[in-house]
Formats: structure tokens, C-alpha cells, sequence
């Protein structure tokens, strides 16, 4: 079966965060990688010293004759865990810019979406023993697609019922 908007747009932004190295681009570079990004909530433990999760939280949506508009939440968690001698509150601002200076990059996500919001983001720095850093970004995604079809942009064909 062929992958819903909903579903393009979610992988797209999970290749787009895992794609983020330090020190690339040469002309404006990341100054941290984005060590390992889940698809969902991050795990309890992680190894890694900063690691995303891609979660869609709450989904809307408005049905018309000719094509469903749509708006999906989406938030974007991050745990970091912080070396002697960095401050945890301020790696927090850091990866929070990050972020979203990634995702504004493309706000349409290759074309899949009409645009993406800032929904404003959360930090928790309750943990100063462990040196541990989290939040989360938020997003929300506005799209549309056929409204007898999630796979198919308003006015154009279905997908092929043998292809899928």
C-alpha cells in the first residue's frame, strides 16, 4: 500500500533531523549531531549523548467536497546528556534552535505540506545530578489530500487499486 500524506510527512521529517551533523554545512555549520532519532517517544535509557524522538501527537481535520484540510501535531523530544563543565540549560536553547532552523529548512517537507508552524517549545532541566537536558519542539503541520484518499493530493487520480 502506498504511504498516506500523513506517513510522508513523518518519514520525511525522521530522515531530515537524522541527517544533522556537526560541522556541516562548511558555510553555516550544526554545532552538535543529532546522535540517534526515534520514530515515536524516546526510550527510557538511551546510550546517546543527544537523541530525538518524532512523535504526532493530535491530528485535525476538515472534510470538503474536494479535498480534507489537515493540521498535525507534532512534537519533537530531545534528551541530552551533558559533559562536565557544559551548562544543560544552555545546550537546551542550542538544540531547540537546531531543530527548528532544520525543519524551517523545508517547511513544506519536499512539497507534502502547505506549511509548518512553531507551536513553541518546553524545557526540563530538573535533573542537575545527571547533567541531563530535555524538552521538546512543537509543530504543527498543515496538509491537505483527497478526501476519499489520504495518499492522493486533492485532484489528482488515486493510486492504482493492483499497485497497492
Amino acid at each position: 500500500m502506498g504511504s498516506t500524506f500523513r506517513e510522508a510527512i513523518l518519514q520525511t521529517l525522521y530522515l531530515s533531523l537524522s541527517d544533522v551533523t556537526a560541522g556541516e554545512p562548511l558555510d553555516d555549520p550544526y554545532p552538535l549531531s543529532f546522535s540517534e532519532v526515534f520514530r515515536g517517544p524516546l526510550p527510557q535509557s538511551t546510550s546517546k549523548r543527544l537523541s530525538l524522538g518524532v512523535v504526532p501527537t493530535k491530528e485535525t481535520k476538515t472534510a470538503k467536497i474536494d479535498l480534507t484540510t489537515c493540521f498535525l501535531d507534532v512534537a519533537i523530544d530531545f534528551r541530552y546528556r551533558a559533559q562536565t563543565g557544559e551548562v544543560p540549560a544552555i545546550i537546551a536553547e542550542t538544540i531547540g534552535g537546531m531543530i527548528l532552523r532544520r525543519v524551517l529548512k523545508d517547511h513544506t517537507f519536499n512539497g507534502l505540506a502547505v506549511d509548518v508552524q512553531d507551536g513553541g517549545n518546553v524545557v526540563d532541566l530538573d535533573h542537575p545530578d545527571t547533567l541531563t537536558a530535555e524538552g521538546s519542539v512543537f509543530l504543527t503541520v498543515h496538509y491537505r489530500h483527497d478526501p476519499h484518499d489520504p495518499r492522493t493530493r486533492f485532484g489528482e487520480f488515486p493510486p492504482d487499486p493492483v499497485a497497492t
